[in-house]
């Protein structure tokens, strides 16, 4: 039986158990990674000293490891002190348009999460800068909502969790993508659930490629993983690990608490090296 042939209904219910299992296999895989680093803390050393926020940190062996590739990529590729998303090579209004496609893929797990944490007057602001940036802005390549005084907010279901008591567990790096801990990363398999994605048909290697466009930029921590970056290239910090662990523990207490935070508007943020990052220990 041919693609076209098959009942829409067997189609569909294929495709549910998929994204099913995969779901389950991702917070299987989850759990046990939990379960491990809590008893690799146990025999863990003192933790890096840095200021703000406490962070635990008992796989820094491994995330110092991958910090490194990152360094080593991002440093070879977009020149030193820069990321990817921010690579001098890449012109301008192909990055603005780019993160702005991207981050607009974000709207409507924010909407939920509006609506998860009873903040009905956020996700009516939510809904409508989706609608109007989808629409008239061109799928999010342009940010028509901002200039009608529909600014971004960012809620995720990492801060939901942390709303409802959920600790933020161990800290993790992800080359690329960055700095995260196991309840936000746990959070972002729910925030998948709403991505856009799901509501087109599209061919598997456009749906990675566009997950691997979202990565590289990464708007949520851009802003301060430029900052970490600047700094340790003006030689401002010792240790850009330590720094960009702290900037995300700090970032993240911010938003929880709907503070301003370079979450909210991360291309500015790298564009400004005025604002340095002190030296960490």
């Amino acid at each position: 039986m041919t693609e076209s042939e098959r009942p829409i209904g067997s189609t569909a219910e294929a495709h549910g158990n998929a994204w099913r299992s995969r779901l389950s296999g991702g917070l299987g895989l989850v759990l046990a990674l939990a379960a491990w680093a809590s008893a690799a803390q146990a025999v863990e050393a003192p933790l890096d000293a840095t200021s703000g926020p406490a962070v635990e940190d008992p796989l820094r062996p491994l995330n110092r490891g991958l910090f490194a590739i990152d360094v080593f990529v991002n440093d070879t590729l977009a020149g030193r002190g820069r990321l990817l998303s921010t690579a001098k090579w890449i012109p301008k209004p192909v990055r603005a348009g780019l993160y702005n496609a991207l981050d607009n893929l974000d709207e409507p797990a924010t909407f939920a999460n509006d609506l998860f944490q009873r903040k009905a007057g956020r996700a009516i602001q939510t809904g409508a800068r989706f609608g109007v940036n989808t629409t008239i802005g061109v799928l999010g390549v342009f940010d028509p909502a901002s200039g009608m005084g529909l600014k971004r907010t960012r809620e995720d279901f990492g801060q939901t969790l942390a709303v409802y008591g959920v600790s933020p567990g161990p800290y993790l790096f992800v080359p690329f993508s960055g700095p995260s801990n196991f309840r936000d990363k746990t959070g972002a398999m729910v925030d998948g659930v709403f991505s856009p994605l799901h509501w087109v048909s599209l061919g598997l290697l456009e749906r990675r490629a566009i997950k691997t466009g979202k990565v590289l930029v990464k708007p949520a921590t851009l802003g301060i993983r430029q900052q970490a970056r600047a700094a340790a290239a003006a030689g401002e910090t010792a240790d850009e690990y330590a720094t960009l662990r702290g900037l995300y523990a700090e970032q993240r207490a911010a938003q929880i608490a709907d503070l301003p935070n370079l979450a909210d508007n991360p291309i500015a943020a790298v564009g400004d090296q005025k604002k340095r990052v002190s030296k960490a220990p």
